[in-house]
């Protein structure tokens, strides 16, 4: 064994339990929650008590990384991801041992003391390096293109086999020890450096390539909903050009009675009731786009069984583009909608939008069965960038099943007000 005495063994054990230990958390940053925790464990110990038992001195500190390999089936699949990662990882930890044997070289060994040092100060500088690491990466996305992966990939390997091709040639140049330890931890700093730039590089450029994709369906989505909605104001339109010629139809039923056609006047009247009873879902603020989605909305709640009664107290001119009401209105109220219908029986969400002084308030209670706040998703987010665009906020909260959504919007002076 390496060390002879039990407070030896003791210190080695803690070691490389350590390391494992930063190693899982590097690599549940990197893939997310592992499964199978308490059988992780096992793995762990099981694997550091057969290190310990290696004969050869030192072989133990070098094998923690290779022994983590052994936790990656507990993580979720993602493939491509693990392969980058464990090799990117895998070089740094080879590059490392490097420019720590070369910088121990240059330093005067005296005493079995020695030994013990340079275990500790090992580790301790690799969990620096862990750490590092750590800060660095972050769990990204893995819809990158397959030509992105292949390049990030290539850059560990050509590194790894760049450190290995190095030693061969220095080693077999004419060019002395001291001469030769100093430029192989030059070409080791290197190449460590490279690689962990990969790790802010791949993190940096994952986060830009989802806010892009994000973008661009935010924006497909949004045009979608627009033309959606335009359609829908059309045929707003038309309704209340049929409610505005009422007179025009009990003429035309007068007219049927009285010639005797009581057959085509119920057919008639059925077809201008059908029309007016359409005409119950839409709600006239006098703001087209406010009007067109909460119309939609309360008749869509209506067909689902769901009950509610907006309460407005909006003047009309607001100056709230089209795109804006869209994206308000069109995604709390369809998260509201969806969360009602997980809930299954009986419900009611209520809603509010209230204008005081130039500032526009919006106020939505629904049930819920989520047991705590999640994070935004794709709609909320566009939600919250278009209240910052008028220096507004949005905030949830979740109290006893209701989920409460406040959205407040500044600067909303109606059109003709002087205020």
């Amino acid at each position: 064994m390496i060390f002879t005495t039990r407070c030896d063994i003791l210190l080695n054990f803690l070691l490389c339990a350590a390391d494992l230990f930063i190693l899982a958390r590097l690599m549940g940053r990197m893939y997310g929650s592992p499964n199978h925790k308490g059988l992780m464990g096992c793995i762990c110990v099981l694997g550091i008590l057969v290190l310990i038992r290696i004969p050869s001195p030192y072989d133990n500190t070098f094998l923690t990384l290779p022994l983590s390999f052994l936790l990656l089936p507990f993580y979720p699949k993602s493939p491509q991801k693990k392969l980058l990662f464990e090799s990117c990882l895998f070089t740094i930890v080879f590059s490392y041992v490097f420019i720590f044997n070369d910088v121990t070289n240059l330093i005067p060994k005296e005493g079995e003391i020695w030994i013990m040092w340079y275990h500790i100060a090992y580790h301790a500088l690799l969990w620096c390096l862990l750490l590092l690491c750590l800060r660095l990466c972050r769990r990204s996305t893995e819809n990158l293109p397959f030509s992105l992966w292949a390049f990030f990939l290539f850059i560990p390997f050509i590194t790894l086999a760049s450190s290995v091709l190095s030693l061969f040639l220095l080693q077999g140049s004419r060019v002395d020890r001291p001469s030769s330890d100093l430029m192989h931890l030059f070409i080791q700093a290197t190449f460590l450096f490279i690689n962990l730039a990969l790790f802010d590089l791949f993190r940096r450029f994952s986060l830009h390539y989802q806010k892009e994709q994000e973008r661009v369906l935010l924006s497909q989505q949004l045009k979608a909903q627009e033309q959606h909605y335009r359609d829908l104001l059309d045929a707003y339109s038309r309704i209340q050009s049929i409610r505005h010629d009422m007179r025009n139809h009990l003429q035309t039923l007068s007219l049927l009675c009285r010639q005797g056609g009581q057959q085509e006047a119920l057919e008639y009247l059925d077809t201008a009731s059908h029309a007016l009873y359409q005409t119950e879902s839409f709600i006239s603020t006098g703001n087209p786009a406010i009007d067109t989605v909460l119309g939609m909305k309360t008749a869509e709640m209506r067909e689902k069984g769901i009950r509610c009664t907006p309460r407005l107290s909006i003047p009309q001119g607001l100056p709230l583009p089209f795109s804006d009401a869209v994206t308000i209105l069109g995604n709390i109220l369809d998260n509201a909608i969806a969360a009602c219908a997980e809930w299954g029986s009986s419900t009611e969400i209520q809603f509010s939008i209230v204008y005081q002084q130039n500032t526009l308030l919006f106020h939505m209670e629904n049930p819920s069965r989520a047991k705590s706040l999640k994070p935004y998703g794709t709609g909320m987010k566009n939600v919250l960038r278009t209240a910052e665009k008028y220096s507004g906020t949005v905030q949830s909260s979740l109290q006893e099943h209701t989920y409460i959504t406040d959205i407040v919007l500044y600067h909303m002076q109606r059109q003709g007000s002087t205020d």
